[in-house]
């Protein structure tokens, strides 16, 4: 939720066109923008993987029964207890692997080494099988061994170099098998050239896949961006404020943590436009939130401009005195900006108002409440004189607080 991090995110997400590869960059520079990618590429190929794995373990089953009774080819005797643990001791497992990987939360994060690690054996185990049956003289030699080429590369929602990686295991181990088991020269180079054409037609449809996937999620974060961003400061925006403050309210609820809300006003500030102009003003607006980004450190905390020359800050779980320093800190680095403003009453210089509240949310509290109160406390800054921090820690059972005037010194 902070907003300080994503400031590396909004300058690279300002050139996102598919035309270029400037925006795919940003996913090296940015390990967190690669991570959320990744994650969202993997859920968002998770149902189809499901299926896929569904359907191979269904058809694994239905072979592996067939054999048994004999209702296809025969296999020999001596071969088909090899077969049987081959797919339902080996393959058997590894597609187990692949739904757990896909189904289970916990393992998204792992899933591409996981599944890259489950569809290697998966396809030894069937390019075993297929040279097996080829000694034996069986004609669909090689056939299970694209249906399992296609499924690992196409379906399961690999990155393009993890598909790189498996297709070339892959191709290593069915030629490695076809020698062990002496499949015939002539069997082995053309099923060879056919499995070679086929990791290499998936290859390369898996990295167009991705590389479209990428250019997809790098303008849907750019497009969020500009919704939930202030164009002026980079901030989040009045909507985006209301969105996050309504959740870090009902997880601070959850986990019983105080929640401290800061309104920044800067002193003076029509004044300033009158006498400087607008294009002025505008940086100062900028200068001051670069100041309150800065405060926001803590993974739930985050800043946002809420409308004009006003700006809120969200901390939370913060002690007392860690949030009043805060305040403080955020006053004393505005006014040692040291910007001139020579229409001021106050210090001669750009200096903010800030009126805080902090609250621990329960079910007598509510964030409009919490909202009002550091409203008021900065209205009573300004009462008192601007360029100063009214702190309003409101009590956990009562309905009122008690003021804390921190004056500045000038």
């Amino acid at each position: 939720m902070r907003a300080q991090p994503h400031s590396e995110l909004r300058e690279g997400l300002t050139v996102p066109g598919s035309h270029s590869a400037t925006g795919l960059e940003m996913f090296r520079k940015i390990p967190a923008l690669e991570n959320h990618f990744r994650l969202a590429y993997t859920n968002n190929n998770a149902a189809g993987a499901l299926i896929a794995t569904a359907i191979c373990l269904a058809l694994i089953a239905l072979v592996t029964a067939a054999d048994v009774f004999d209702l296809l080819a025969p296999v020999p005797p001596e071969t088909l207890n090899i077969v049987v643990f081959l797919r339902l001791g080996i393959a058997g497992p590894a597609l187990v692997a692949i739904l757990l990987a896909v189904e289970v939360k916990g393992l998204r994060r792992y899933y591409q080494p996981i599944v890259a690690c489950a569809a290697v054996t998966l396809g030894a185990s069937v390019m075993t099988i297929s040279a097996i049956t080829a000694t034996a003289g069986q004609l669909q030699f090689q056939m299970g061994d694209v249906l399992v080429v296609c499924y690992t590369c196409l379906f399961l929602g690999l990155l393009g170099h993890v598909v790189t990686i498996v297709a070339s295991v892959l191709v290593v181990v069915f030629f490695g098998v076809g020698i062990l088991f002496d499949v015939p020269a002539d069997a082995l180079i053309f099923a060879g050239s056919v499995i070679v054409a086929t990791c290499l037609m998936t290859v390369i449809f898996a990295h167009r896949v991705e590389r479209l996937s990428r250019m997809s999620f790098l303008e849907n974060r750019f497009l969020n961006e500009i919704a939930e961003r202030d164009p002026l400061t980079g901030l989040y925006n009045r909507r985006k404020f209301d969105e996050l403050a309504r959740l870090v309210w009902g997880q601070a609820r959850r986990d019983a943590e105080r929640l401290h809300l800061l309104f920044i006003d800067i002193d003076r500030f029509k004044r300033y436009n009158d006498v400087s102009g607008h294009q002025a003003g505008d940086q100062v607006i900028r200068q001051v939130a670069r100041v309150i980004d800065r405060a926001a450190r803590r993974p739930l905390d985050f800043c946002a401009r809420y409308g004009g020359e006003e700006f809120v800050l969200v901390l939370y779980g913060a002690k007392s005195t860690e949030y009043c320093s805060i305040a403080e800190k955020i006053r004393a680095a505005v006014q040692q900006e040291a910007i001139p403003h020579p229409a001021s009453d106050v210090a001669g210089v750009i200096t903010v108002s800030i009126g805080s509240a902090a609250v621990k949310p329960n079910a007598s509290r509510t964030l409009s409440g919490l909202i009002q109160q550091a409203d008021e406390s900065l209205y009573a800054a300004k009462q008192a004189g601007r360029n100063l921090v009214v702190h309003e820690d409101v009590d956990e059972f009562g309905d009122t607080g008690n003021f804390e005037v921190r004056r500045a010194v000038r």
